[in-house]
This record gives structure tokens, C-alpha cells and sequence, in this order.
């Protein structure tokens, strides 16, 4: 007998798989192995059922899309948890989870924390790069109660992933989404699976009516497989711009529309500076590379 549903869980080579509100535990087809495909949490895929609710998966069914960082699949929105104050706000590290959420074809939802730290001229400069975010498309909260709210909303039966920088309010911020688990904040990461003594494993975990897919927390990422002339089409709203070249790397072409567009403050300056810095950044590294070789 054959059912399909969606994995929630993988643990140890065994994927615990959501059929029907039933959990079936299930190891991988034989030949997957040979053909070289791993199943990833939030895959949705056809399972053959053994005996004792136990079965194997043997196809894994189309993804709409796949992270990175969780590993996982099929994911509606990839939260980012952004702190403005201890740790600093850093627009480089916003802007590269961006880019490897924008790589793997994932909404982004982006979750500013810790507004309450700042003086009042830096909260109206911290509002303005918010509603700058929110201007070029990306759903934008803070972490305040009617915030959370309308959040809620939004992931109502969605499936979720969480990632932010080490200290940017993550655990607080899932405290808060998850209320009636009446979890202390410091022990959220085992509630999460993350505990000292606890095996590390990507895993859906349902709070209400949606599922929330944690990562830990990090204070760099390699996006180092990303080309460095697919950078541009991952920073979104520089496709508005005309620019005299096809395709303009918007670095040192003449008549540049990007360009053109940051100096006349339509771009935001810190977005195109960080454009800069990782296309740089990718460009040593092939020559690196090269050079090496």
C-alpha cells in the first residue's frame, strides 16, 4: 500500500514521515544511495507502508524549493531575525541570508528585534532602512506584540524556517510566537532539539497551526557557490534599472541605471555598498582560484 505525505523529521537515516495526522517512520529506497538523492525535511514524497506503521520512501515528489541553511524543503517564508543593537546591525550579514534566500526561490519574511535598545536618532534611521526593505517587497516586522500578531497571520498553516544572527533575539522571538508552551527563554533550544547533550537534527516543529523549521544562530555564512555575476539578479530591486550595458555588473560600467540610482538615494546606499563588497569578495576568490591552479 502506497500513501504520500510530507517529512518532518530526519534523524539517524530514518524520516519520520506526516501522513494523514499519522507519523510513519520510514527508511530511504535502496537505490537512492546509488542514484546519489537525499530526502530533506519538508520533502513531499510517496511512502510503500510495511508492517507495525513502519515503510520506505520511494519517490520523492517535485520541490518548489530547497535551503541551505536548515537543509530543508518546500518551505513557504524563511524568517530572519535581525537584531539592531547587541549585536550590532550589520547590512552585510542581512543582505547575504537575502541572497542565498533569494537563490533558493524562498519568500522572506525579516524580523527586526531589540528596537527598544535605540536612541531616538537612531530608531528613526533603523525605521527608514525598515520601510526601505518593506518598499522593494519583503514582508517586514519587529518582534512587538501586535507585530507578532499579525505574524501569525501571515505563517496561519505555513511551513517556516527561522535563522538569524548569534544573539539576535531568535529564542525570545519563538518564545513569543509559542506562548502557550510557557517555555523560559533559555530553554527553548531544547525544546527545539538544540540542548548541549542533544543530537543535532533538522526537524518541522509544529506551534499552533504552523511549523517551524530552527536553525542555530551565526555570525557569518559562505554563500562562496553563488557566481559573482548572479549576484545582481539576487539584489531585487536592481532590476528596475536600465543601464547601458546587457549584462551590466553595476560596478565600474558607464551609464549604469543602478548606479545612478543610489546616488539619486533610490537605492539604498548600504545595499549597493554590500553589493559591492560580496562582488569583490567573489571576484578574489576566483582569482584565488586561478591562481592556485
Amino acid at each position: 500500500m502506497t500513501k504520500e505525505g510530507k517529512i518532518l523529521k530526519a534523524l539517524s537515516g530514518f524520516y519520520y514521515v506526516n501522513c494523514s495526522e499519522e507519523i510513519v517512520t520510514c527508511r530511504a529506497r535502496g537505490n537512492f544511495r546509488n542514484e546519489n538523492i537525499t530526502p530533506l525535511v519538508g520533502d513531499d514524497v510517496k511512502i510503500q507502508l510495511s508492517d507495525n506503521n513502519t515503510g520506505y520512501v520511494i519517490e520523492i515528489l517535485e520541490r518548489k524549493n530547497e535551503l541551505l541553511r536548515p537543509k530543508v524543503a518546500n518551505i513557504d517564508y524563511s524568517i530572519i531575525v535581525v537584531s539592531v543593537k547587541d549585536p550590532e546591525f550589520s547590512s552585510k550579514l542581512l543582505n547575504k541570508i537575502i541572497c542565498l534566500n533569494e537563490n533558493s526561490n524562498v519568500d522572506i519574511i525579516i524580523i527586526f528585534t531589540k528596537l527598544d535598545l535605540l536612541k531616538d536618532d537612531e530608531l528613526e534611521k533603523m525605521k527608514e532602512i525598515m520601510n526601505y526593505y518593506y518598499e522593494i517587497g519583503y514582508q517586514v516586522f519587529t518582534n512587538s506584540e501586535e507585530d507578532i500578531d499579525k505574524l501569525k497571520d501571515v505563517i496561519s498553516n505555513k511551513y517556516v524556517a527561522i535563522s538569524g544572527q548569534s544573539g539576535a533575539g531568535k529564542s525570545t522571538f519563538i518564545n513569543k510566537l509559542a506562548e502557550h508552551l510557557a517555555i523560559e527563554t533559555g530553554e527553548i533550544s531544547k525544546h527545539l532539539g538544540r540542548g548541549r547533550h542533544t543530537t543535532r537534527h533538522t526537524e518541522f516543529y509544529q506551534i499552533d497551526d504552523f511549523y517551524i523549521a530552527d536553525t542555530p544562530g551565526f555570525s557569518s555564512l559562505d554563500i562562496t557557490f553563488i557566481e559573482k555575476e548572479d549576484l545582481q539578479y539576487l539584489f531585487r530591486e536592481f532590476h528596475d534599472y536600465d543601464c547601458k550595458f546587457k549584462p551590466c555588473n553595476h560596478m565600474e560600467e558607464i551609464q549604469c541605471g543602478v548606479k545612478e540610482a543610489v546616488e539619486s538615494k533610490e537605492i539604498l546606499a548600504s545595499r549597493y555598498e554590500d553589493y559591492k563588497v560580496l562582488f569583490t569578495e567573489k571576484q578574489n576568490q576566483k582569482r584565488k582560484y586561478i591562481k592556485e591552479r
